[in-house]
């Protein structure tokens, strides 16, 4: 399962060349007119399904002819073929959700996400243990649920968008191409940077260090990609926007105020992941995964670099110095993998953790410094420190708890660190909660 789902990562990536980080660069320029539009709707779609077509025709081919070196039997083969249909669908629904977040359908968004993930686990689970009884019954249920989705999201499509192939850009899909080409590279990257650490872990260690690192790595990668992407999602279209309406000075004030919010959210996550983090693998995993709380908070800070890397990045998006960007994350990856080569076998699998924070911040570093020549994106220094002191007095507390139960440690621990945090956090903002429920009651009446 592992060999399929981490193939079709990169398969779509090749198959998406960036194009859904150019929809959110070159939506307001073409749509201002209903002509305009139709040009940019039907240069995009037309060129996505050209895409994903070509990308899934080479994926067989390849699959058909690499099969026996790779000597994978006639089960794992149908895994691989039943896969290439989602690899031509997937683009395709990515690029609808991207016009979805262009025009601030947030709601929706996160509402097919969550409909599409309970239907994908229900279909998976009923044709691998009640139709077909074999493995690759449960990628049979993935297709067909990205098949209910892509009806779904085209049937907005269709509905708020028109497609004419006779109207396809050559000049906007060159445009595309440029803009999209080295953010794929630097998605090639960022897929590189959080898989190819555990090819060197069994290579090294052996399966049941990469068993526990997956786990630790695999909780942490969940929390850290719900934060990620939601700041992706929501903030970088609304800088977009703003600096195309206002200028520099307007949307160096929006970055400055987005990071407050998102230290006061990511500051305290990190502390009480790590607080909770033992008591989390022992609930939902086991005590044989207990070791895992040593090594995963680090994956949590990773992750959260770079989620801040997203705000910081903003001067670099905004020029369009994609090439830049893939440069800073090929120095990130080649420092990692570098580090795991020398490391790994001396100091195990924290080693790894350790070099995840390393390239994670060097990538930051530069980030920082080249970016903010663009766009200067300004820490408020007493909020950072406010947030840090509230997040390791809330760490403080909820360490001392303990009682005989791991899974009534880890439920009072969540309770009472939230609490303190959102004390903390309405104390902070009482001024801007205060218009915010005032808002509320105005549009109530």
């Amino acid at each position: 399962m592992g060999l399929v789902t981490t193939t079709l990562l990169f398969a779509v990536a090749i198959a998406k060349v960036g194009l859904s980080d150019g929809i959110i660069r070159f939506y307001k320029e073409y749509s201002g007119a209903n002509e305009k539009l139709e040009v940019f709707s039907s240069t995009v779609l037309t060129r996505t399904i050209a895409l994903s077509a070509f990308t899934t025709l080479l994926y067989v081919i390849l699959l058909l002819i690499g099969r026996r070196y790779l000597k994978l039997n006639e089960i794992y083969t149908a895994c691989f073929l039943i896969m290439a249909f989602d690899l031509f669908i997937t683009p395709l629904n990515i690029t609808v959700i991207y016009f979805l977040r262009v025009t601030d359908k947030t709601i929706f968004i996160n509402v097919i996400n969550l409909i599409g993930r309970v239907i994908t686990a229900g279909l998976s689970l009923f044709f691998l243990l009640y139709v077909f009884k074999a493995f690759y019954g449960y990628f049979i249920g993935v297709v067909i649920a990205d098949v209910i989705l892509s009806a779904v999201l085209f049937h907005w499509f269709f509905k708020h968008y028109r497609c004419n192939p006779t109207k396809v850009s050559k000049e906007l899909n060159i445009n595309l191409m440029k803009f999209g080409g080295p953010l794929l590279l630097s998605e090639l990257c960022f897929l590189l940077m959080s898989y190819a650490d555990r090819y060197l872990i069994v290579g090294y260690l052996g399966k049941e260090a990469l068993g526990l690192y997956s786990v630790g790595y695999n909780v942490a990668m969940y929390i850290g990609n719900i934060i990620m992407f939601s700041i992706s999602y929501a903030i970088v279209p609304i800088y977009v926007e703003v600096y195309g309406r206002e200028g520099r000075e307007k949307t160096e004030a929006f970055l400055k105020k987005s990071l407050q919010y998102i230290f006061a959210a990511i500051i305290p996550m990190w502390f009480g992941y790590a607080a909770i983090s033992k008591e989390l693998f022992i609930v939902f995993a086991s005590e044989k995964y207990a070791m895992a709380a040593k090594f995963s908070p680090l994956i949590l800070l990773a992750y959260f670099c770079m989620c801040v890397i997203v705000i910081f990045n903003a001067g670099l998006y905004l020029k369009k110095r994609t090439m830049v960007s893939f440069g800073i994350n090929l120095s990130a990856i080649i420092l990692n993998i570098g580090l795991n080569l020398m490391l790994l076998r001396r100091f195990g699998i924290t080693a790894a953790a350790v070099v995840a924070v390393a390239s994670c911040k060097v990538s930051l570093i530069l980030t920082i410094w080249i970016s903010n020549k663009f766009v200067t994106v300004r820490v408020e220094l007493k909020s950072f420190i406010y947030y840090l002191g509230v997040s390791g007095l809330m760490y403080l507390v909820i360490s001392e708890i303990g009682t005989s139960r791991v899974w009534l440690n880890l439920v009072l621990k969540i309770i009472i660190g939230a609490f303190i945090v959102i004390l903390a956090f309405i104390y902070k903002e009482y001024e801007n909660v205060k218009k915010v429920m005032h808002g509320y009651k105005l549009k109530a009446a």
